[in-house]
């Protein structure tokens, strides 16, 4: 009997060595970590228009901000979480145009090569929107957003970011529907790592 405990005893010491002996990252795995950033926009209003491409209307651009928070690897490596808001008041096709939605859904790496990550995201949430044309006034939408992303590691706590993101306004002015899409760079900071 006390040779079996002497033997329990001996292994339960010697594992618990090998433990202690074990890396962080291979025991827990990358941990969660939080950047947040902000972006420049340039996006076709799609209201003003001919088309809803990106290139077209190039000197009816909207321009803007677009602060946002990334969650990573909340449940699993991959799967990430974003909130983000884009706040589009500056130029666009005349009458006073505003654009602004604020979105959250999850993001999902897609490629890694090095310091470049390409990831996917799907963000719903409400979008406003606003001229100064009385025939339109304001109002507020439900908004969809899928989008690309292209981040690039600069420094262990600094990213550089550049997007392109497709929204869905399904409700905008009756059934008519609105599809204000664009391109972003802009950097972001890890305050968790």
């Amino acid at each position: 009997m006390y040779r079996s405990i002497l033997v329990v005893a001996a292994s339960l010491v010697f594992a618990s060595t090998l433990a202690l002996g074990q890396s962080h990252w291979s025991a827990e795995g990358a941990g969660m970590s939080v950047w947040v950033g902000a972006e420049l926009s340039s996006f076709n209003p799609d209201y003003g228009c001919a088309s809803d491409s990106p290139f077209s209307c190039p000197s009816s651009q909207l321009l803007g901000l677009s602060p946002f928070v990334d969650v990573n690897h909340v449940l699993f490596r991959k799967l990430n979480v974003e909130g983000q808001g884009r706040i589009l008041h500056w130029r666009g096709p005349g009458n006073g145009i505003n654009e602004s939605s604020y979105m959250a859904g999850p993001r999902v790496s897609l490629f890694q090569y090095r310091r470049v990550q390409l990831s996917g995201k799907f963000l719903v949430g409400g979008a406003h929107f606003s001229i100064a044309s009385p025939a339109v006034g304001e109002g507020q939408y439900f908004a969809m957003a899928p989008a690309l992303v292209v981040d690039m590691r600069l420094t262990k706590r600094v990213m550089a970011r550049g997007e392109y993101e497709y929204q869905i306004w399904p409700r905008f002015i009756g059934n008519s529907g609105l599809s204000p899409n664009g391109f972003s760079l802009g950097l972001a900071y890890a305050i968790k790592r």
